[in-house]
């Protein structure tokens, strides 16, 4: 015996090239088809109540993502003035929680006073932070 005869060699190169292919092929797409990580905060609704010299800011955030977000404030916005509240919530991936938030005697004069006012929610997750779009926000 001298060796494998070419045919055969030939078939044996071809067996293992296409089994590396595939092996590849299955590779690459499993990891292309990996879902990514993201965040998509959105408010649902929101309305303000006055009460006296305060208000009570009530919302409903729903997160789209599928990863938890942190909801780290409330911007408030009235016919040019902006007013922050510190918040401290939780919100997991896919599903919706209600807020409320207390307004002081300040943010609730100014809302009084104007004919719009939008709110934006402010979150972080994974070390990265963000906003929600305005929303216009009814005053009862």
């Amino acid at each position: 015996m001298k060796g494998v005869e070419g045919l055969v060699a030939a078939a044996l190169l071809l067996v293992i090239t296409v089994a590396g292919g595939l092996l590849l092929y299955n590779y690459v797409m499993n990891y292309l088809s990996l879902p990514q990580q993201y965040v998509s905060l959105k408010v649902v609704s929101a309305k303000i109540v006055v009460l006296d010299s305060t208000s009570m800011l009530t919302l409903q955030v729903s997160n789209l993502g599928n990863i938890p977000a942190n909801i780290t404030g409330v911007t408030v916005y009235t016919g040019g003035s902006t007013y922050s509240v510190s918040l401290s919530n939780h919100v997991p991936a896919g599903s919706t929680i209600t807020i409320n938030v207390g307004l002081n005697s300040t943010v609730t004069s100014a809302v009084v006073a104007s004919s719009q006012v939008y709110i934006s929610v402010n979150y972080t997750s994974n070390g990265s932070s963000g906003a929600t779009d305005l929303v216009k926000v009814p005053v009862y």
